[in-house]
């Protein structure tokens, strides 16, 4: 596979040879929107304000294709491009391999790519779901932009890119009749399924640490099984979240302007707060190695759960109230 992701190092030399300073800017600012933090924020942004089925599916969406890529990151270990090849050192954008505005940078293995799946994902489900011509059009354009920034900016293989929109694109395909069904109960059964999903990617990862590993490659391999532990919390509150909702609180989307940014407002400090206290009080301990990572792979899993339990379970009751104290009686949905 290494090999394969060689093969494919001059197209990046030729896209290197072809960049323009404007284009590059663009691409640089663009690259950030298939951040999986980024993700996470759209996706609860639909499911607070404009559709719960929405929601679901891009969440189930996006931490499925992150489960598996994460695991397959760890599995085959492909180095970068400027690991692979010599010559692209000096030919990745800078800003794009040293920082990122939203997390890290373009650190860790490279195949397949997170960015990648993260946007295709993401904006592919958006485009997928919504009837909204705008809507769709948008989606589609950053599920193709965001993949091919980050084969602009010379930080991922073409095999990189290929594999990652073949997964994430089949994943939003797969999913979307299921969430579109109104059947409950094979709703359940995906939800059910993203639940085993990160616990089998986690498992034949967190038991399979090889052997022979640099201790730079131990770190990197550390912090991929605590990113799984994260989508262990992650995956059954989202499950936690449609059951509740189905059965007691049936929260209503639409609501007027005013409403609506108080719902993410007060959801996002929610999701925040939980996730950074949870992590705080129980000792998340930085740098990420090999020795704490199960300990901090629990904390952060834990942490998880319980800010997206916060965040899509327990807020939610309270639209309602919120509505009414600010629109006026509202009808139940």
């Amino acid at each position: 596979m290494e090999a394969l992701a060689t093969s494919t190092i001059p197209f990046l030399h030729t896209l290197a040879n072809l960049r323009l300073p404007a284009l590059t800017w663009l691409l640089e600012k663009l690259t950030y929107l298939g951040d999986e933090k980024l993700f996470v924020v759209i996706s609860l942004i639909v499911f607070w304000c404009f559709s719960k089925r929405g929601g679901l599916y891009m969440l189930t969406t996006g931490f499925g294709v992150s489960s598996v890529g994460q695991a397959l990151k760890l599995l085959f270990r492909i180095p970068r491009p400027w690991l692979l090849d010599p010559e692209m050192e000096s030919r990745v954008v800078p800003s794009a391999r040293e920082s990122n505005l939203l997390g890290e940078g373009a650190d860790g293995w490279s195949f397949p790519s997170g960015h990648t799946l993260i946007s295709v994902g993401t904006y592919g489900g958006m485009a997928a779901w919504f009837q909204s011509r705008a809507l769709r059009i948008i989606g589609i354009v950053l599920a193709v932009l965001i993949p091919f920034s980050r084969l602009y900016l010379g930080v991922h293989t073409p095999l990189d890119i290929l594999c990652g929109a073949l997964l994430a694109l089949a994943a939003v395909l797969a999913l979307r009749p299921i969430f579109q069904s109104r059947r409950s109960r094979k709703i359940r059964a995906a939800l059910i399924g993203s639940v085993l999903l990160s616990a089998i990617m986690l498992v034949i990862t967190w038991q399979g640490l090889p052997a022979g590993l640099t201790e730079e490659e131990s770190a990197l391999y550390a912090s991929g099984v605590k990113n799984l532990w994260q989508l262990m919390g992650a995956t059954p509150a989202v499950w936690l979240a449609f059951e509740v909702d189905r059965k007691w609180t049936h929260f209503t989307p639409l609501a007027s302007w005013k409403v609506q940014i108080l719902k993410i407002a007060g959801g996002s400090f929610i999701v925040l707060a939980l996730q950074v206290g949870v992590q705080k009080l129980l000792g998340y301990a930085k740098p990420i190695t090999v020795d704490n990572m199960t300990r901090n792979g629990l904390i952060v899993c834990l942490a998880n759960f319980l800010a997206l339990t916060g965040g899509m379970t327990f807020w939610p009751m309270a639209f309602r109230k919120l509505a009414e104290r600010i629109d006026g009686p509202v009808a139940r949905g």
